[in-house]
C-alpha cells in the first residue's frame, strides 16, 4: 500500500540558501506533527509524507496558507525573476565544481606569428579522460545528494521523549464497504462529512484506513482510547440506522374478566363509527377491535358495539339463537376435504332458505356474526349509543362474574362459529398397550400461590413488550444527532389487511403480536385525528386545568433542493406567526418505536411514539430565498408565499394552534387545532409576479391532543451538539425508570394516559 504522501510545486525558485532559513520552521512542524518534509532542489517540490493522509494534509494547508505566500514576494510582476535560478548561483555552483572549471577555462590567446603544433589523435588517451570525467562527475552528484540530504534531514538527531500509542480498529464482517460507515448523511445535497478526518480532529490522534482497518497513533493513551471507541459507536450507529420501526401492539380492558377473546370488526358496522375519524379516504377497509366473552353455554356472545345489519339481508334474531345454541357432537370434528365441503354446501343450499347468507357455504367457512356481506346500516341502529352511554363504564357488558367460565389459555385460536357437526367413522380398532407411570412421593404439598388476575396478566404482558422496545430504540438512537421526541396521542388504531379468516375467528390478546402481526400480516394505522368536532374537545378541554400557554405557527411542507440536477426532497419548515422567521428545518423524520396501544370498549385509543428528526439550517438556499418572500397578514393571519422555480415547491401549508395545558407533574397536555390552508394562485400580470395565498379559515380543520413527559424534553437536548461517534450522556435508566420500581417513569406515562382516557369517556 502507498505511504500517506502530499507534495507541493511552490511557484518561486527554492534555492539551497533559501531553504537555508526556513529549514528551523520546517523541522518543528514535521515534529510536531510526526510527518517527514523534504524538499527536492532538482525538481523544486516539498515532499510530505506521514502515516495518515490527515496529517500530510494538515501540513500542506500550513505550508501553503503561511510558508508560500512569503516566498512568492520575490517573484516580479512579469514572473520572470523568482521563478527561475540566478545567473550567480549559477556561475557560483559552476565555479565550484573543478570539472567545470578545467573545461570553462579561457584557453591562451595564441599568436599569429607562432606556429601551430598538431598532436596526432590518441584515441586510448581519450577514452582514460573520459573515463575520468565520468568518475568525478558521478562523485560530485554523490556530493551534492549528500548535501540535499543535509537540507532535508528534519527530523531530530534527539530521541523522541513523547511515547506513542497505537491502535486497530477492524471493521466487522458484515459491513461491506468501510467507507459508508465513515461517510457521514448528505443533508440538503450537501457534502458529506468524512468521520475519519473529524474523529482525527477531535481526539488529536491521527486516523487512517488501511484495507478494512483503521490504524489510530497518538502521544496520549485516553486520546486513542477515545478514537478507538468512537469507530466502535460509530460502526453500531451505521448497523442500526436501516432498522425497521418497532411496532407493539397493546390490548387493555379496564375490568377483570373470566375469559376474553377478540374479534376484527369492520369500521362500518363499529357502533362507535361517529368518533372515528380519518384525514383521508381510506383505500382499503380497516377494522377495530372488539372485545368477546363467553355466555352460560361456553360459546362467545356477540359484541355488543357490533351493528347488526338490515331485515331483508340479515339472519333473524330466531334464526340467529339457534346457531348460538350448542350443537351436539358425538363424534370428533376432522377438517373437511375439498368434495366435502362442495357436497355439504349443496345440502345447504337444498334445505336452507334463498335469503339465508349460510348458502353454498361449507360449515367450516360459515361467518361468526355477518361479516364479509353486503348489508345495510339502520338509522335506528345508531340509537342504541345512549344506552351504551348509560351503562357504567366499569361494568361487564355481556358476561357477569357467576356465569363466566374459568380462564384457559388457548394457543390455538377458536375455530369458525357456529360450526356443524360432521360425523367421523369410528376409528380403527387397535391393540390396547397398558402403561404404568410411577410419580414420585413428595413429603408435604407445596403451598399453592395465589392465581394473578387476568388483567394483571395483560399488565405485564403488556409493559413487558412495551420497555423491551423501548429499550432497544432508546439504546439505538444514543449515538443520533439531531432531535428525539417521545409523546402520546389520543386517536384510534384501525387494522388493515384483515383477511376473511383473520375476520372470522377469534383471537386471544397474546397472538395479536407474535401471530397476527408477524405472520398473518395484519397492520395497525393510527389515524392520526384525535376528533374533529369542536363540542368534543370542548368537552375535553373543560376536565383540564386552566392553561399556561398559547402559541401558534406555521407547518410548510414543501420538497427542496440546493442544485437543480439533483432530485427535490420532502422537508418541512416550522415559522411562527407573528414573525416571518424560519425556526427550524426538517428534512427526515424516522420512527423508531410506535406503541398501538388499544383500550376495549373505549372511544379512544392512543400511539406512544419515539421518533428522530434530522434538521438542517435554515439560513441557507433556497430557504433563505424563500422566506424572503414570505408575508403574513397580522388581522386575517392569511400567508402569501412564492415559489423559488427549480428550488423548492410548496406542497401544502398547516396553520396550528396550540394551548398548553399542566396537569401533575412532569405531564404536559397540548391541544392543537390544525387547519389546512387551501392554497390560491394569485396572478399579478403586470409584475410578471405569481404569487399564492394561503386562505386561514377556510380550510379542514381537526384537533390533535398529545401528552409529554416534559423531563424527556431537556435530557434529549444532549443530542442536539454530539460529536461525531459519541455516545449521549443519558441512559435507558433515566428515561424508562428503574425496573424494580413501582413508580417509574414508563408506569407513570402509561398510567396518565389510561386516566386520560377514562376521563375523556366519561364526558363524552
Amino acid at each position: 500500500m502507498v505511504q500517506p504522501n502530499v507534495k507541493i510545486y511552490p511557484p518561486s525558485y527554492i534555492s539551497e540558501k533559501i531553504y537555508s532559513n526556513i529549514k528551523t520552521k520546517i523541522k518543528e512542524l514535521a515534529k510536531k506533527t510526526k510527518t517527514e518534509i523534504h524538499f527536492n532542489f532538482e525538481e523544486q517540490y516539498f515532499d510530505i509524507k506521514g502515516r495518515s493522509q490527515q496529517a500530510c494534509d494538515d501540513n500542506s494547508t500550513i505550508i501553503m496558507q503561511n510558508l508560500l505566500p512569503q516566498l512568492n514576494t520575490a517573484i516580479d510582476e512579469f514572473k520572470f525573476k523568482g521563478t527561475f535560478q540566478d545567473l550567480e548561483d549559477i556561475r557560483s555552483s559552476n565555479a565550484s565544481s573543478p570539472v567545470s572549471s578545467s573545461r570553462d577555462s579561457p584557453a591562451p590567446e595564441l599568436s599569429s606569428s607562432s606556429p601551430i603544433q598538431v598532436r596526432s589523435l590518441n584515441l586510448e588517451e581519450l577514452d582514460r579522460m573520459f573515463d575520468k570525467d565520468a568518475d568525478n562527475s558521478e562523485a560530485q552528484g554523490n556530493k551534492k545528494e549528500t548535501d540535499y540530504y543535509d537540507y532535508q534531514e528534519t527530523e531530530s538527531d534527539e530521541p523522541d521523549s513523547e511515547e506513542e500509542y497505537v491502535e486497530t480498529f477492524t471493521f466487522a464482517k458484515n459491513i461491506r464497504n468501510p467507507k459508508e460507515v465513515l461517510t457521514g448523511l448528505s443533508v440538503n445535497n450537501n457534502k458529506p462529512a468524512d468521520y475519519l478526518r473529524v474523529i482525527g480532529l477531535d481526539t488529536e490522534t491521527e486516523c487512517s484506513l488501511i484495507d478494512r482497518q483503521i490504524k489510530i497513533v497518538g502521544t496520549s493513551e485516553e486520546s486513542v482510547k477515545e478514537a478507538l471507541e468512537r469507530f466502535r459507536n460509530l460502526q453500531a450507529i451505521y448497523k442500526r440506522r436501516k432498522k425497521a420501526t418497532i411496532v407493539v401492539p397493546c390490548i387493555h380492558y379496564p375490568v377483570d374478566f373470566k375469559e376474553l377473546g377478540l374479534y376484527f370488526c369492520n369500521v362500518e358496522r363499529y357502533a362507535q363509527q361517529d368518533f372515528v375519524d380519518v384525514l383521508t379516504r381510506p383505500t382499503v377497509p380497516y377494522h377495530v377491535i372488539l372485545p368477546v366473552f363467553k355466555g352460560k353455554n361456553g360459546e362467545y356472545q356477540k359484541p355488543r358495539e357490533l351493528i347488526t345489519s338490515a331485515p331483508s339481508q340479515a339472519i333473524s334474531a330466531q334464526k340467529w339463537g339457534q346457531h348460538q345454541q350448542p350443537q351436539p357432537q358425538h363424534k370428533a370434528q376432522k377438517e373437511l376435504s375439498l368434495e366435502e365441503r362442495m357436497r355439504m354446501a349443496s345440502l345447504e343450499f337444498q334445505r336452507g332458505p334463498s335469503y339465508s347468507p349460510s348458502v353454498n357455504m361449507a360449515p367450516d367457512q360459515r361467518p361468526l356474526w355477518g361479516e364479509n356481506k353486503t348489508f345495510v346500516v339502520r338509522s335506528s341502529a345508531r340509537s342504541t349509543q345512549s344506552n351504551y352511554r348509560s351503562q357504567s363504564p366499569g361494568s361487564s357488558p355481556s358476561l357477569s362474574s357467576s356465569d363466566a367460565s374459568s380462564v384457559v389459555p388457548e394457543s390455538d385460536p377458536v375455530d369458525d362459529f357456529p360450526a356443524l357437526p360432521v360425523h367421523a367413522p369410528p376409528p380403527k380398532k387397535t391393540p390396547v398397550r397398558r402403561v404404568m407411570r410411577l410419580k414420585n412421593q413428595k413429603s408435604a404439598s407445596a403451598s399453592k400461590k395465589p392465581a394473578k388476575a387476568n388483567t394483571e396478566i395483560m399488565r405485564e404482558y403488556n409493559f413487558h413488550n412495551i420497555k423491551i422496545a423501548l429499550e432497544e430504540g432508546l439504546t439505538n438512537i444514543r449515538g443520533f444527532k439531531g432531535d428525539i421526541k417521545m409523546s402520546a396521542r389520543l386517536g384510534k388504531v384501525l387494522w388493515s389487511n384483515v383477511t376473511p379468516e383473520v375476520q372470522k375467528r377469534i383471537w386471544n390478546f397474546s397472538d395479536l403480536k407474535d401471530i397476527l402481526l408477524k405472520e398473518r400480516g395484519v397492520k395497525p394505522n393510527f389515524n392520526e385525528v384525535t376528533t374533529k368536532s369542536d363540542d368534543l374537545i370542548s368537552k375535553i378541554s373543560e376536565i383540564l386545568p386552566q392553561y399556561y400557554s398559547r402559541s401558534a405557527y406555521f407547518e410548510i411542507h414543501a420538497r427542496a433542493r440546493n442544485q437543480p440536477i439533483t432530485p427535490y426532497q420532502p422537508v418541512v419548515m416550522y415559522m411562527n406567526q407573528g414573525v416571518v422567521e424560519l425556526k427550524k428545518v426538517v428534512t427526515s423524520t424516522s420512527k423508531v418505536v410506535e406503541v398501538d396501544w388499544v383500550s376495549l370498549e373505549r372511544k379512544f385509543d392512543f400511539q406512544l411514539l419515539l421518533k428522530t428528526e434530522q434538521t438542517t439550517r435554515s439560513d441557507v438556499k433556497p430557504f433563505s430565498t424563500f422566506i424572503k418572500k414570505v408575508a403574513v397578514s397580522p388581522v386575517t393571519r392569511q400567508i402569501t408565499y412564492e415559489n423559488i422555480p427549480d428550488f423548492l415547491e410548496v406542497d401544502y401549508i398547516l396553520l396550528k394552534q396550540t394551548t398548553k395545558y399542566r396537569i401533575h407533574f412532569p405531564f404536559v397536555i397540548e391541544i392543537t387545532r390544525v387547519e389546512k390552508l387551501p392554497l390560491i394562485q394569485q396572478k399579478f400580470n403586470n409584475y410578471g409576479i405569481e404569487k399564492i395565498l394561503g386562505d386561514t379559515g377556510k380550510g379542514q380543520v381537526w384537533y390533535d391532543l398529545e401528552i409529554y413527559y416534559s423531563t424527556y424534553d431537556e435530557i434529549f437536548k444532549a443530542n442536539n451538539d454530539l460529536p461525531v461517534g459519541k455516545l449521549a450522556s443519558w441512559t435507558v435508566e433515566d428515561i424508562l425508570g428503574d425496573e424494580n420500581d413501582a413508580s417509574s417513569a414508563l408506569v407513570e406515562y402509561i398510567r396518565c394516559l389510561l386516566i386520560l382516557v377514562e376521563k375523556c369517556e366519561a364526558v363524552i
